[in-house]
């Protein structure tokens, strides 16, 4: 392999089989770590961009919104598009507004209110206002998963999609449809009611009108 400074990848693996596309993406990662080059890598895979970066550039028309670790583009989306860019499945959004309950700032959604306790911001909430709260789908826990103490709500089972390691539950709640990642050992039908929390610490909320992450 030629001694150059930077190398630069333009979706290399976007025609090749799922199977060959990982083990060709561990081997880029090792070529990586033991060349110490700066490499450039394009890609609309997810996957492909959470495990081999170190710094995450994400675009849209030509405008990088956000650039920096993949954990914090994770975890701490600069707005709503990064949000439900990142993530497969993606970050659940309900849409609803910021309102005072008992002298507390709490998130209203189609007559049910989330207490925002543990929301970990980028600075004071307003107390009013249109706003989308984001939560990804393993940060939402339900019945024995969720600790004493929690704000607990009511849901419903849409679905399930067993994967093997894990499941995938499609809920009704509060007038939305969002996805759950429970254990694989874990069953559930359609129709059955379960409790769920959210890990509001691990949550966003967006501006309804910016959607810029408050």
């Amino acid at each position: 392999m030629r001694d150059v400074d930077v190398f630069l990848f333009d979706e290399p693996l976007s025609n090749l089989d799922a199977k060959l596309r990982s083990e060709l993406r561990v081997e880029i990662k090792r070529l990586h770590q033991s060349l110490e080059n700066t490499m450039i890598y394009v890609t609309h895979d997810q996957i492909e961009a959470m495990t081999l970066a170190d710094r995450i550039a994400i675009m849209r028309g030509g405008e990088i919104l956000q650039l920096d670790e993949p954990t914090t583009i994770y975890n701490r989306p600069v707005n709503r598009y990064v949000a439900g860019f990142i993530g497969s499945p993606s970050m659940n959004f309900l849409d609803g507004e910021l309102a005072q309950k008992d002298g507390k700032t709490v998130f209203h959604s189609n007559g049910v209110d989330f207490g925002l306790d543990g929301y970990d911001g980028n600075g004071p909430l307003p107390s009013s206002g249109k706003v989308t709260l984001g939560v990804r789908p393993e940060h939402v826990m339900v019945d024995d998963e969720i600790p004493a103490g929690q704000e607990v709500h009511q849901a419903v089972v849409d679905l399930e999609e067993p994967m093997g390691a894990d499941n995938l539950l499609w809920l009704k709640h509060a007038g939305h449809l969002f996805s759950v990642r429970v254990g694989g050992n874990k069953r559930y039908r359609p129709g059955q009611e379960i409790r769920l929390a959210f890990a509001m610490e691990l949550a966003s909320l967006f501006d309804g009108e910016t959607e810029l992450r408050l």
